[in-house]
């Protein structure tokens, strides 16, 4: 996976224990996404848990397959944030709300789906991602191949989503919580936390309402709100995680 404890770790291990592997039982590393191919070539590792392209780029060269994509673990899962020193937010306030707005503006521009072939011929660039364009281009277009002549995963409602009328963009503080009781479960952290006070003191929530009403982009009233993934048979409560904690160690 890309990084402890970012999502990619997080979606690895959750995976896992949904088809009944302990993540303690196997070799869990550290690669940079761009290696993640040269190192299934090379027999470095079996597997991997990345952001796209990099699971297609394996798929064109036919040395693995996808096995299940984030959106099939959780639809509509959170995924990239915007993350700042309190040194920049607490004195470069306009700064840091100019490049909330840049962001919003273009995540509204990558979900218009007639932008996102301009948006691969970008990121193919040697200075960008610099994977195969149409690799890129594919994935965000949501049309999978999976390798090893499994066909190819079409999505629809379910495809990569930048913006969803300002739904994918706003924080919630739920979402935080729940990636802190991944840390619990999976022996990553072993104090329990006050979650909803790091929350509130991490998610500037506030700052993102005050952008987006700015922008005439609505916020979900949604922060606190229980939720279930789609592979977990319990409901999250982020104001009560330790029952889906129980129930996840069983």
């Amino acid at each position: 996976m890309t990084f402890p404890g970012g999502t990619h770790d997080i979606w690895l291990r959750n995976w896992l224990a949904a088809c009944g592997v302990s993540s303690k039982s196997v070799g869990i590393i550290t690669i940079p996404p761009p290696q993640m191919v040269a190192n299934m070539k090379v027999d470095n590792m079996e597997g991997y848990s990345v952001g796209e392209p990099w699971n297609g780029v394996a798929a064109a060269q036919n040395i693995g397959f996808t096995e299940i994509a984030s959106q099939d673990i959780w639809t509509n899962h959170p995924e990239k944030a915007l993350v700042v020193n309190k040194t920049f937010s607490d004195t470069k306030r306009e700064d840091l709300k100019n490049c909330m707005k840049a962001i919003l503006e273009s995540c509204k521009w990558l979900d218009d789906m007639g932008n996102r072939k301009k948006a691969a011929s970008i990121l193919t660039r040697p200075n960008y991602v610099n994977a195969p364009l149409a690799v890129i281009e594919a994935r965000l277009l949501g049309s999978n191949d999976l390798g090893c002549d499994l066909g190819v995963q079409k999505y629809g409602a379910d495809k990569m989503t930048f913006f969803r009328g300002g739904d994918v963009n706003a924080p919630r503080l739920s979402f935080g919580i729940w990636f802190m009781a991944q840390y619990i479960r999976f022996g990553m952290v072993t104090t329990v936390p006050n979650y909803k006070a790091v929350a509130d003191k991490l998610i500037m929530d506030d700052l993102y309402a005050e952008v987006a009403a700015s922008m005439g982009i609505a916020v979900p009233a949604d922060g606190m709100k229980a939720f279930k993934t789609n592979l977990e048979p319990t409901t999250f409560d982020p104001n009560n995680p330790a029952p889906y904690i129980a129930a996840a160690k069983k």
